[in-house]
């Protein structure tokens, strides 16, 4: 504040501005200004109000947010290639004892739920063993042989567990198993929950406001008066129990934490409330037993199983089909892979080819794409020439080999990008990813800026505001060189205030939320503003500090106003989607700020004077307001060196769409897999 008020003083006496009043009158405008944040930025995070018109019951938002997750998740599988040439035939069965409850007492929690079991008892399984299945039987495990409907889901790395959950999703969503105004299904990545500091629902919550904004609406019937911290829809939806969570990934949390994830599940979800989970089954292990001595917390009311290996027939017939035999073309293509594994099916080869992962590396290899040529391509016998000594090592050569394949020139698909260059750029985000987000797997463009400390952000910020305003002095007439520093004092000293006062993180996500809804804070801020116009006018005389406290009390109420706008769309945003919102709010602060700043001020004195307070004022909304600038400041210093290219979003669009190299989680980008990102975050790539 020091900074931005010897900054206004400093330019009043360089134009030549000596009457003491004047002076008064800005120092109170722009001190009313500043003394906002807090309640303005408080106004960002809560919702204060009634429900509006565009309220809708539960019901209609549980449909909406069902139709919406089932056209994503169906583009999302088709990217994926999951049913093609046709779904992998996972097969898994009951797993050990000690990673699920008792057979007898799971049927008892069931049967002394209140209200009764939620299936029929007559289609319970037996025993564990009943639990055995492959392929769309998963369906039918989870909602008629569990009687609890809580199932964990354990499998090796790559085994195929995040698309036997998808899977059971769209089940879950289709007509046959989901009526109107019924639980649906939602995929909860566990990567970002912090069970030692977040509250389980909470979390939750955010989660899906952040992928469907809508569901920050107020829900129907829930409105200021009724107490709740939280009136959302997606709040309410949880509550109520209309949400099956699905959370995958238990293994991605850090060790120390799982068992706390555990004991969050069991308090926040009751045994009665269905549920999945999904985790390497070694990390499972460790998380029930973390240590000697160590209490033992388990998940309450489960049945589990395991994902099983595929045998060498089914991979081999899989990679073939794909390659196309069958229909006449690229007859015998696997024929003497298929012969080694049948030969020797412990191999470390036919080890490296039984999960899905194996699989998608090999066909992305060694397979044609529609419209390449075989010649142009590797062939399968290559396997049988590379160092098969271990596992480790075939699945080194497939990692190593994925990216020239996926970005090998396709003539219906030219790719801007050289291989280099994309090895490069994907190496840098798993480096980004693994080093500086503690091996979070999600590539969310608003963490891009923990690559840099804020202050390097806001310098290179105020290098750019030296720029533009010495372009800006020389149009208006000001001193090239004194009011091109005193502004770009003012835009740094700004955007450190914004900085601070940033209602979002980068670990929590943009806001989106920010927007104008009249609320108490309307009638809180022109208040605020009013008194501090007149306290701080008062010394200068009656009239400043009318002067003053109206046009402060203008600005206070407009500011105040900034809070609780949700968009409407009931789609599911892409990350592209997501930052473009969040641009949108950056500029909408911006010209807000500066012109109910600027024109306060310039109307009270000089309109030179008023340009420079709303640059200030806007810089100091819209860097607290939104994540853009920082986003964009990162990526150009990151393009600069070299380390990511120009046009960022469009380069993970295409490794998602086009390559296979991504997956599309909600807003978020990850690597096909885990196993993929650290093999890249180790890589040396110049």
């Amino acid at each position: 504040m020091a900074v931005v008020l010897l900054a206004v003083t400093g330019v009043l006496w360089a134009w030549g501005v000596d009457r003491v009043d004047a002076v008064g009158k800005v120092i109170g405008v722009v001190t009313a200004l500043l003394g906002l944040p807090p309640l303005v930025f408080t106004a960002f995070r809560l919702r204060w109000g009634t429900p509006g018109p565009g309220s809708v019951s539960l019901g209609e938002a549980a449909d909406m947010l069902a139709e919406a997750a089932r056209r994503q998740w169906e583009a999302e599988t088709r990217v994926r290639r999951l049913n093609d040439p046709y779904p992998l035939p996972v097969a898994w069965e009951a797993a050990d004892p000690d990673s699920a409850e008792d057979w007898a007492l799971l049927r008892a929690a069931a049967e002394q739920a209140p209200g009764g079991p939620s299936n029929d008892p007559s289609r319970w399984a037996d025993g564990p063993e009943g639990l055995n299945g492959s392929g769309n039987d998963i369906e039918e495990v989870f909602l008629q042989r569990i009687p609890t409907r809580r199932l964990v889901v354990l499998g090796e790395p790559g085994a195929g567990k995040t698309m036997l959950l998808i899977r059971l999703l769209l089940a879950l969503l289709s007509p046959a198993h989901r009526e109107p105004g019924g639980p649906l299904p939602f995929l909860f990545p566990l990567a970002t929950f912090d069970p030692t500091r977040q509250d389980l629902r909470a979390w939750m919550t955010h989660q899906l406001i952040r992928e469907y904004p809508m569901l920050g609406s107020p829900a129907a019937g829930i409105g200021a008066g009724s107490g709740l911290r939280d009136d959302s829809l997606a709040r309410a939806l949880i509550d109520n129990g209309l949400v099956i969570p699905l959370f995958d990934g238990l293994d991605e949390l850090p060790r120390a934490v799982r068992p706390h994830a555990l004991q969050s599940l069991n308090e926040a979800l009751p045994a009665q409330h269905p549920l999945v989970l999904s985790s390497r089954t070694a990390e499972y292990g460790q998380a029930l037993a973390p240590a000697r001595n160590a209490t033992v917390v388990r998940l309450n009311g489960v049945a589990g199983i395991v994902l099983k290996p595929l045998n060498a027939a089914v991979a081999t017939a899989y990679l073939s089909r794909d390659a196309g035999e069958g229909t006449g073309r690229n007859a015998g293509r696997w024929s003497r892979t298929a012969n080694a594994l049948q030969d020797d099916p412990g191999s470390p080869l036919a080890q490296a080819l039984s999960t899905p992962l194996g699989l998608f590396l090999a066909r992305t290899i060694y397979n044609p794409r529609p419209g390449e040529s075989t010649a142009e391509i590797p062939h399968p016998d290559a396997l049988l020439d590379i160092d098969r000594s271990s596992r480790a090592a075939v699945e080194h050569h497939l990692f190593r080999a994925f990216l020239p394949a996926a970005y090998r020139p396709h003539p219906s698909h030219p790719c801007p990008w050289s291989l280099e260059q994309a090895e490069r750029y994907l190496a840098f985000l798993a480096r980004h990813l693994e080093d500086t987000l503690a091996g979070s797997p999600h590539i969310a463009w608003w963490q891009l800026s923990a690559s840099f400390p804020t202050r390097r952000l806001i310098l290179a910020l105020g290098f750019a505001g030296l720029l533009t305003s010495l372009l800006a002095g020389l149009l208006l007439g000001w001193p090239v060189l004194g009011g091109g520093i005193l502004v770009v004092a003012l835009l740094c000293a700004s955007a450190t205030a914004g900085a601070l006062f940033t209602p979002v993180h980068e670990h929590s996500g943009p806001n989106i939320r920010i927007g104008w809804l009249p609320n108490i804070f309307v009638v809180v801020g022109a208040g605020s503003g009013l008194v501090a116009g007149l306290v701080l006018g008062l010394p200068f005389g009656l009239w400043n500090a009318v002067t003053t406290a109206v046009g402060a009390a203008l600005v206070g109420g407009l500011a105040g106003g900034l809070s609780a706008g949700v968009p409407t769309t009931s789609a599911a945003l892409s990350p592209h989607d997501l930052l473009t919102v969040d641009r949108r709010v950056f500029i909408g602060l911006w010209i807000t700020g500066a012109l109910a700043a600027g024109s306060v001020v310039g109307l009270g004195t000089r309109w030179q004077l008023g340009v420079l307070c709303g640059l200030a004022f806007g810089t100091f909304l819209a860097t607290g307001g939104a994540m853009w600038w920082r986003y964009s400041t990162a990526r150009m210093l990151l393009a600069a060196q070299r380390r990511l290219p120009w046009r960022l979003m469009r380069f993970l669009a295409d490794a998602h769409v086009r390559r296979g190299v991504l997956r599309r989680v909600g807003t978020v980008y990850q690597f096909r897999h885990l196993t993929l990102q650290r093999h890249l975050a180790r890589r040396d790539v110049s």
